[in-house]
């Protein structure tokens, strides 16, 4: 199956909306607290260079918006002032993050850098949300059984979100009530925010915010919050990532039920593994694409083979259950019970329906079938059929060490619905540097599950 959304979004200066960007914003002072209009802002990104310049104004304000995900460094310039460089700026999705300075008289030749930490608490959005940066995803314990999937932290970590990829609940919402962007494009096709086999490697993620409350109006088609991805840029440094995980029998040590049944350990094969890697765009004696072009692609496989069957937790019919000869199921005689003409009742007595007849007190009697044996001409021809599929294949495998079937707990199941299971995410980004701080960017995802693929393209300024 293939699925095909396009997405294109305008240019930064039409469209004040930033679904995956974050700003800074701030208050230039001088020493004795006045503030400093017209002072020369210059947000830099340490990455790929990409500059965003602006001033303050008479209230010595300054924003510097759509800034994407990443870290920069801030210059403060003004005349009778020293410069002032901010460094190690961390910008998040949707951050507005606040950087007030203040600059000291002198020359402006003279330079002071601070690369204080910013207060992690946000003044300036009343959001509420879960932020997770790469390293954060690559860290904390995520099993890759049934795939790597980033999204089963906002289970784990998020406070008001419970459920899961299928059935995800945000501050009590209704089933599929969240939106999903991935580069700022949703990924609603049939279900509202649903990500499950489309989601992108953990690889290509530069953050994955869950934003719970409080968000701004460019987000206001969700009814319970917003799953929010940004996937890694390229920069002038080449970058990347290699990841492997290996899970097999050979490694398992066999469980008690099947030493004490003499089973040997069942198939248990899960292999993942990733790698990823952008940088500049370079075609030698070409185009040199520093500071200009860049790209970033992911690659991430999952296998899965599971076969062999679980402990004996299933109840199947005895063999001669199929023939009408119910006997081992006759009991003792129930104390105290007895039937409508006073006679003793068995337990696991099976009673001839054609012997029921109504008594004058109004109660039903019947004789059971001798020796608790249901006569095979009684069967229909549909029960034959279903019959000849049990002993086909659905009969007990268990017995007892005297050779017995035991009556319950004597068949086994797969340990697996799916044995077989293989997922392949493939994703690919690219971003032009434009004049005046724009910023033209692209990105491709061909997640494939098993039979099930989608293509993503997603174009945005």
């Amino acid at each position: 199956m293939f699925r095909i959304l396009f997405s294109i979004l305008a240019a930064a200066v039409l469209l004040p909306a930033q679904l995956n960007r974050g700003s800074i914003t701030g208050v230039v002072s001088d020493p004795t607290g006045a503030a400093i209009p017209n002072v020369n802002v210059r947000v830099q990104n340490t990455a790929n260079q990409a500059v965003f310049e602006t001033q303050t104004n008479e209230y010595g304000q300054y924003n510097a918006p759509y800034l994407i995900v990443g870290r920069y460094e801030i210059t403060f310039e003004a005349p009778s002032f020293k410069k002032l460089v901010r460094s190690g700026v961390d910008i998040g999705v949707t951050d507005v993050v606040r950087v007030n300075v203040t600059l000291e008289v002198g020359a402006i030749t003279e330079s002071v850098s601070v690369s204080a930490e910013i207060p992690k608490l946000a003044t300036d959005t009343p959001e509420v949300d879960t932020s997770l940066r790469n390293k954060q995803l690559i860290d904390l314990p995520l099993t890759f059984a049934g795939a790597r999937l980033a999204e089963n932290f906002a289970y784990r970590v998020t406070p008001g979100v419970s459920g899961s990829s299928w059935t995800s609940n945000i501050n009590g919402s209704t089933n599929f009530s969240k939106e999903t962007l991935l580069d700022g494009a949703t990924v609603t096709t049939y279900l509202s925010g649903h990500f499950g086999e489309s989601s992108v490697s953990v690889e290509a993620l530069q953050e994955f915010k869950i934003q719970t409350s409080g968000m701004s109006a460019e987000f206001g088609r969700a009814q319970g919050g917003v799953f929010n991805y940004v996937m890694k840029s390229g920069a002038n440094e080449v970058h990347g990532s290699l990841y492997g995980a290996l899970r097999n029998e050979a490694l398992n040590a066999n469980n008690f039920i099947n030493n004490f049944r003499g089973v040997s350990r069942p198939q248990d094969r899960r292999q993942n593994y990733a790698f990823s890697g952008g940088g500049p765009v370079y075609i030698p004696k070409l185009y040199d694409g520093r500071n200009k072009s860049f790209f970033y692609a992911t690659y991430e496989r999952y296998r899965e083979r599971i076969a062999g069957f679980g402990a004996p937790n299933t109840t199947a019919p005895q063999p001669e259950w199929l023939d009408g000869d119910l006997g081992r199921l006759l009991g003792p005689t129930l104390a105290g019970v007895t039937d409508a003409m006073g006679r003793p009742v068995m337990r696991g007595a099976i009673y001839d329906p054609a012997t029921f007849q109504r008594l004058p007190n109004g109660r039903f009697i019947g004789d059971m079938f001798p020796g608790n044996r249901i006569p095979v001409s009684r069967f229909s021809q549909i029960s034959r059929r279903v019959n000849d599929i049990v002993r086909g294949g659905y009969l007990p495998s268990v017995r007892n060490p005297d050779g017995s079937i035991p009556l319950v707990n004597n068949a086994v199941r797969p340990i697996a619905g799916t044995p077989e299971f293989d997922q392949y995410q493939f994703a690919a980004k690219g971003d032009k540097m434009l004049p005046g701080g724009m910023r033209l960017s692209g990105s491709y995802s061909l997640p494939c599950a098993r039979a099930f693929c989608s293509i993503r393209l997603a174009c945005g300024t």
